[in-house]
């Protein structure tokens, strides 16, 4: 009787096929299906609009330059032009003491004649030896006291004259008195205020901007200002920070037309135009879709795709608004991909399969 083997048909191939699809599956299902969107090239100019106000650079301050009763003072309010009298002193004490060095200024100049005479009158005696040296030397020393007496007094007289000029105080530019302090009767200490004027036609623009969006002074040449479509010229930029805002001023230039009809303490907008090309080092300025923009924590980011199909963040600082893109500075390049759909439990490094949003 034969011996008949059964033989069990072997199966080896189909279980290799079906594992291989099997993990073609378990891989697809690990790689998320994502809408993309390209970042956009972004060259125009980046505004930002400054709020400023009007101030002055100065105040003028009148103050007194002697010792002497205020008689007259211009009341707060009032307009004046360059060389107005604005306030005025009592010059009588004053007057009187001029006049009194002007008395002893003559008694010296007749006592130093008289002692120059004498010493020359002694030389002479003194060649016949009946003068001895002893009487020449105070002679000498008198002569000298004299001449050093007058030149005091003439300094004295000098500056007693241009305190009487100052007695009178005159506008120096045109402005308005905004403030006085003495009152007419009341008798003024020398560097006491009198009053307070505001110059017309010395304006300054004062605008605040956050900190982290001021120019730098070694990048000021990448930004424009504008007031009512006219250029404007940065003067200075602040050195330190409002401490609850954390606000920088900047100062412009008051030169121009458009600073005349410009009242002080008047608010109004600077437009801040800041060139897209200019951005900073290994950052540039695009446009990239609002859906892709998401804020964690106190950051906005995106997800980008690389070459590889996987996902990675990059921060990003919006710089203005438009309808439905944000113009953003970051790592970001024209033509990468980002995520505008399907940012849910994405993780760095993870692969997805992008699919154009035009397309999905």
């Amino acid at each position: 009787m034969r011996n008949i083997a059964l033989v069990k048909p072997i199966k080896t191939g189909c279980w290799l096929i079906t594992l291989a699809l099997g993990s073609m599956v378990v891989h697809a299902a690990g790689q998320e299906r994502v809408i993309v969107e390209k970042a956009l090239e972004w060259q125009q100019a980046v505004e930002t609009t400054l709020y400023c106000t009007v101030s002055v650079p100065f105040l003028h301050e009148v103050s007194s330059h002697n010792q002497a009763e205020l008689t007259t003072v211009k009341p707060v309010g009032s307009t004046i032009k360059a060389g107005d009298l604005v306030a005025e002193q009592d010059g009588y004490y004053l007057n009187s003491e001029i006049a009194v060095i002007r008395t002893d200024l003559e008694l010296v100049e007749a006592q130093l004649k008289h002692a120059k005479d004498e010493l020359a009158r002694l030389e002479t005696l003194r060649q016949s030896e009946m003068v001895s040296q002893s009487q020449l030397s105070v002679l000498l020393l008198q002569v000298n006291t004299y001449r050093l007496n007058r030149q005091r007094l003439k300094q004295q007289l000098q500056t007693s004259e241009y305190r009487l000029e100052h007695l009178k105080h005159y506008a120096p530019f045109n402005g308005q008195v905004i403030q006085v302090i003495a009152s007419p009767g009341e008798r003024l200490s020398p560097g006491q205020r009198i009053a307070q004027l505001l110059p017309l036609e010395k304006k300054q623009l004062e605008c605040k901007v956050p900190q982290d969006q001021a120019p730098e002074v070694s990048s000021i040449e990448k930004f424009e200002f504008h007031l009512q479509g006219e250029p404007i010229f940065l003067r200075d930029i602040g050195v330190t920070v409002e401490t609850d805002t954390q606000n920088l001023t900047l100062y412009f230039e008051s030169n121009g037309d458009q600073y005349q009809s410009l009242l002080v303490g008047q608010r109004f907008q600077v437009s801040m135009l800041k060139r897209a090309e200019n951005a900073f080092q290994n950052e540039s300025i695009t446009r990239v879709p609002s859906d892709a923009v998401k804020l964690e924590g106190n950051t906005h980011q995106v997800w980008a795709v690389d070459g590889e199909n996987k996902v990675h963040k990059v921060p990003v600082r919006i710089l203005d608004t438009l309808d439905s893109y944000f113009v953003v500075q970051s790592e970001i390049q024209p033509g990468d991909l980002l995520v505008v759909v399907g940012h849910e439990g994405l993780q760095v490094d993870q692969d997805v399969i992008p699919v154009n949003k035009a397309q999905s």
